[in-house]
């Protein structure tokens, strides 16, 4: 006969499984480009926690409907500043503002993007844009943030990626190059700043439903590309931003992909 399989003792699971998530309620958090498609949905879901939010956005009007639009869910407190990050001078006006209206900068993430054309279908003007903010602006803003992080001796830098960086799809050439410099950027600085007690993450979505991605999939076909698991919806990209958050001190999700359940990559 086999044997008996002892029961449980439910102090003991309880102990072992135990549930140790770390509230964002309270803390200071900027995301920048959060005033449409992924870097809104973070914010929202994180006011929505309780967590003082500033957001960026390069145009006046639709960061007020997203400041307006955040407010309504409640929560914690929602700002906004116009700046396009990938001017150092903005970025420091940015962080300026994030050192007055929260107090404390406990996370920074990363967000603000272009989408770009290969090589062959764009100019230099266009390909140094999307350089400048899909790359120097994740550099400037790690580098504020990590000036704050170092004297606080925590903090938390979460970079949004992409899967590009993998599939390397032809005709995306600028693009990945940004994508695939940002995965070097983020695993090089994460070694230097563990040291100090600082957590850095990348996050690389596969294709999300926004603005960004009407190139591939126009904006009145995305439900529908949703609805056949063939596209990700911003909310659970912020969903996974949350949940790297919210991880104990002791546990650092360096590294996080996301995709569509039907993208083949």
């Amino acid at each position: 006969m086999p044997n008996e399989s002892k029961p449980v003792n439910e102090a003991a699971f309880k102990e072992l499984f135990r549930d140790e998530p770390q509230p964002v309620a309270g803390r200071g958090i900027v995301v920048t480009g959060g005033t449409t498609g992924i870097g809104r949905a973070i914010a929202m879901l994180l006011v929505a926690r309780g967590a003082n939010v500033l957001i960026c956005g390069r145009h006046e009007k639709e960061l007020s409907d997203a400041v307006a639009a955040i407010k309504r869910v409640g929560g914690g407190a929602i700002y906004g500043k116009v700046a396009d990050t990938g001017k150092p001078d903005d970025v420091k006006q940015l962080f300026q503002a994030a050192d007055r209206d929260l107090g404390k900068v406990d996370a920074v993430i990363n967000n603000a993007g272009l989408a770009a054309d290969s090589i062959l279908d764009s100019e230099f003007d266009q390909w140094q844009q999307v350089i400048q903010t899909n790359l120097i602006g994740y550099m400037l803003c790690s580098r504020a943030a990590a000036e704050r992080f170092r004297k606080q001796k925590n903090g938390h830098l979460i970079n949004v990626g992409s899967m590009s960086a993998k599939a390397l799809d032809p005709g995306s050439d600028v693009y990945v190059a940004t994508k695939s410099a940002v995965r070097g950027f983020t695993d090089s600085l994460a070694k230097q700043l563990n040291e100090d007690g600082i957590r850095v993450t990348l996050i690389e979505p596969g294709l999300v439903g926004s603005d960004m991605t009407e190139g591939k999939v126009p904006q009145d076909k995305q439900a529908d590309a949703e609805a056949k698991e063939k596209l990700l919806r911003a909310e659970e990209l912020a969903h996974s931003v949350l949940y790297c958050l919210e991880q104990p001190p002791r546990c650092d999700v360096s590294f996080l992909q996301i995709r569509p359940t039907k993208q083949i990559i």
